[in-house]
């Protein structure tokens, strides 16, 4: 009788030993692709910062995640000024795809030796976000402090301005952003279009 329940409780154990705690708390993975800092995007806020994130990272797979299908940049000061001096096709037709290519570009050199990319953002104090149920209006002061080092020193520029960020409530009731409005801190000024133009292809 005890070699006849042993041998059977020799496969039951076996089988317990392979399964998972159904009791134990379950952790919800980052998106496929998703590397880095990304904080599920469930509100519009989140999506900023995700975008951040993947900015300051330098992680292109988590910058388009941030972008809606139908993304469309605008830098209209920038694209002013860039006509008369014969460059406006910079900003032409700048969609999602666009936004990819060029983030590609400008990530792929501010992560090689010598040089620095730093983005922060600030809530504007006179541009109040404005937030509906699937629809929102996001405004971000921000300063990117470029950084080049080489052999004959050190040079660094600051980019400012004001990012007007238009954002929707996708699938899954996550946010991202579908229209970006980038303008200088001051007129003339250099800003994050004219930082990203640099970089389009």
């Amino acid at each position: 009788m005890k070699k006849t329940t042993i041998v059977f409780m020799i496969p039951f154990l076996i089988v317990c030993g392979c399964l998972k705690n159904p009791f134990a708390t379950r952790h919800s993975e980052s998106p496929a692709g998703v590397t880095g800092t990304w904080e599920t995007p469930a509100s519009p806020e989140t999506a900023i910062r995700n975008l951040l994130y993947a900015c300051n990272e330098k992680i292109v797979q988590n910058y388009q995640s941030c972008l809606a299908d139908d993304f469309v940049f605008s830098a209209p000061e920038d694209s002013i000024r860039a006509e008369s001096q014969g460059s406006g096709y910079l900003y032409y037709n700048w969609d999602k795809n666009t936004e990819i290519l060029t983030a590609q570009n400008l990530f792929s050199t501010f992560g090689s030796t010598g040089y620095q990319l730093l983005l922060s953002m600030l809530e504007s104090a006179s541009n109040p976000d404005s937030i509906g149920d699937t629809i929102a209006v996001i405004y971000r002061e921000y300063v990117i402090r470029i950084i080049v080092a080489d052999s004959v020193g050190i040079d660094t520029t600051n980019a400012r301005g004001l990012a007007t960020f238009r954002l929707n409530q996708a699938q899954f009731g996550f946010w991202n952003i579908y229209f970006w409005r980038d303008l200088p801190d001051t007129v003339g000024g250099y800003d994050w279009g004219q930082l990203k133009a640099m970089y389009r292809q």
